[in-house]
């Protein structure tokens, strides 16, 4: 098998490096500079409208390109994966309509489950941002196929410091219009989509409609299996964040939001880089197994080891270090932290290994996993609320139902590349534990 010095040396990890890298740059200055600005300048109540608006976003852009942009990656020839390119750009711009005028005809109704008494201002923003998001990620996947992991890696640093800019520009100097984290947003995701752009851009309006169709055809196990999957999985990853609403207030969806942002985007930052490349990667070895399956546990480990040491930490004085960030208003997040942490891990191991339910074509089976994810977290969160009305209590249900189901989907996956990795999840499992022990211990043997 491949060293991980080996693999540490690999192209696979100068690729991702590129992508993570400028991910890893954002992510420390979002944390170090601007969370606790954005924290102290704007209301826990502000906060919480943009958690929402962000789950909005993520439900939307599940099904907006109906997952033909990920048949771009798998698609053999480069002239349909650039049709696939603009197929999903259709179906983009058609789901764009179609949504502006539910919101118009649903905007009263919406913004009083959101709390509000009046439409707010950034609730029209939302079939737009949706839109922007979608073509990023169509305009993603295209270049990830080239390879141009540099033209990656700079969009995300301009469009994080467009977006962060303006955010920290609007609440010090106190703009009116819609809330300033969630114009922040659009506006640094209409930088991306115009960064992401090709230069001659005349040259690629065309289209032949009978290789759409032809398309359409082909890869249609994507949207009727792809899309269902991505949308209940992004659902059952966001329903805290509606169910929060429906059994307490924005200010409650503030303390989780920003809990979610200390613990599950920095780790994100390595796991999306990771999927990314595994998904190019993985598409042209499928057929080598002996090289899938060691290319598949060298990420393993790589992930797993790389974020041991702040996950154990986050859970032994997530409620010490979050006040300390976000401001001494934000001791609930500080306890919400502590009991998302290893959830959030969870998702950031098991997340790049999702490629291979669409690499080996098993998208019914990922389907099902995605569906028990919606179904078991919502159920545990919603009942638990129902019976406690304690949102920590909700979220620690939540929690450990969620870590379960992306276990065994972890396990799952492994097992489509060709191993059965059992022994090694359940090792993993006993270091996380004894490190938390170890992490407690001292903790209460200081105080």
């Amino acid at each position: 098998m491949v060293s991980i010095r080996s693999f540490l040396k690999s192209d696979f990890l100068k690729n991702a490096g590129m992508l993570f890298g400028s991910s890893t740059i954002t992510q420390l200055i979002m944390l170090v500079v601007v969370i606790p600005i954005l924290s102290r300048i704007y209301t826990v109540e502000e906060h919480g409208d943009i958690t929402t608006f962000m789950s909005i976003m993520a439900v939307g852009a599940a099904f907006f390109t109906l997952k033909y942009d990920q048949a771009i990656m798998v698609e053999d020839n480069r002239e349909n994966a650039k049709s696939l390119v603009k197929l999903s750009s259709l179906i983009n711009v058609v789901w764009f309509v179609i949504s502006s005028l539910v919101l118009w005809i649903c905007r009263n109704p919406l913004s009083e489950y959101f709390g509000f008494q009046t439409v707010p201002s950034w609730l029209y923003l939302v079939p737009i941002t949706i839109f922007l998001t979608s073509m990023i990620d169509i305009l993603n996947v295209w270049w990830n196929r080239e390879k141009k992991y540099g033209k990656l890696s700079f969009n995300r640093i301009a469009t994080f410091a467009g977006s962060s800019g303006y955010k920290i520009a609007h609440g010090l100097l106190k703009f009116r219009g819609p809330n300033g984290l969630i114009l922040g947003h659009t506006i640094g995701q209409a930088i991306s989509v115009i960064l992401f752009l090709p230069k001659r851009i005349s040259h690629n309006i065309t289209f032949d409609a009978n290789a759409l169709k032809m398309l359409w055809t082909k890869y249609k196990s994507f949207r009727n299996w792809a899309t269902p999957s991505s949308l209940i999985n992004v659902i059952g990853s966001q329903i805290p964040v509606f169910l929060i609403l429906f059994f307490f207030d924005r200010e409650t969806n503030g303390y989780y939001g920003n809990a979610m942002k200390l613990t599950y985007l920095p780790l994100t930052a390595v796991s999306y880089a990771i999927s990314q490349v595994l998904f190019e990667r993985l598409a042209r070895i499928k057929h080598d197994s002996s090289e899938a399956i060691k290319l598949g546990y060298n990420i393993l480990y790589f992930l797993f080891f790389l974020a041991l040491i702040p996950v154990v930490v986050m859970v032994v004085w997530g409620d010490i270090i979050t006040p300390f960030i976000l401001g001494e208003n934000w001791e609930i997040a500080g306890v919400m932290t502590q009991i998302l942490v290893l959830f959030c891990f969870a998702m950031y191991v098991s997340s790049p290994f999702a490629v291979a339910f669409e690499v080996y074509n098993k998208l019914k089976l990922q389907f099902v996993f995605t569906g028990l994810f919606a179904v078991l977290t919502a159920a545990a969160l919603f009942i638990t609320l129902h019976i406690t009305n304690d949102i920590f209590v909700g979220l620690m249900m939540f929690s450990i139902v969620g870590v379960m189901v992306r276990i065994a989907m972890l396990i799952a996956c492994i097992k489509l590349i060709g191993h059965n990795p059992m022994f090694k999840i359940l090792l993993g499992i006993f270091i996380i534990a004894v490190s938390i022990v170890i992490g407690l211990t001292f903790r209460y043997w200081i105080f």
